[in-house]
């Protein structure tokens, strides 16, 4: 019997406990305790660090924007010291008044024929510039098309080096439901608007 009185006992005890903790745990996010956490979030978000850059060991130069400022800071593990100060920079913007028209490939220009080199007495290796510029007009060659016909994005084999200059802006159409379309994201902060209001 006293067993069972002293089991009743601890089981009211920890009901009242975990009781307790759930009304505290819902004041805190309602109101109370949870406005003055968001208030601290809010304060604390006025401090914006731009930059950072190590100097050696655990020291580093860090640019930050507050209120209005940017700071230059000494950041060493014994101590913040500020470096320099000044009002922070206005965004830049641009306004765009008229439509955007995308960049498109342009089509190259045919590479001059290589001169002709003289015989040689014993046969030569081609040198790496007349190899190289051997690959460019052939990879040129390939991606020339005819003007009325459609122009594929290109596509590149694994693990081949990214040429430079061969940027291909994909259309708003190719990207809708991926990770890069601007719709995708908008929904997203959608959702979690209306899952936060719920």
């Amino acid at each position: 019997m006293d067993t069972l009185w002293m089991a009743l006992r601890v089981a009211v005890s920890l009901g009242v406990v975990l009781a307790l903790m759930w009304v505290l745990h819902r004041r805190a996010t309602k109101g109370g305790l949870g406005a003055a956490a968001k208030g601290r979030g809010r304060r604390s978000a006025a401090v914006e660090v731009v930059g950072r850059q190590g100097i050696g060991g655990k020291a580093s130069v860090v640019v930050v924007d507050v209120e209005g400022e940017r700071l230059v800071l000494g950041v060493s593990e014994q101590s913040v010291s500020l470096l320099r100060s000044g009002p922070t920079p206005a965004p830049e913007l641009s306004i765009v008044t008229g439509p955007v028209v995308l960049p498109t490939v342009a089509p190259v220009p045919p590479v001059p024929p290589v001169a002709p080199v003289a015989p040689e007495p014993a046969p030569a290796a081609p040198s790496a510039d007349r190899f190289r510029a051997e690959l460019e007009r052939q990879d040129r060659a390939a991606t020339v098309l005819p003007a009325d016909t459609a122009t594929p994005l290109p596509m590149r084999p694994r693990g081949s080096a990214r040429r430079p200059g061969r940027t291909v802006v994909p259309t708003a159409q190719q990207l809708q439901g991926s990770v890069l379309s601007a719709d995708t994201w908008r929904q997203a902060a959608a959702a979690l608007r209306g899952r936060r209001a719920g």
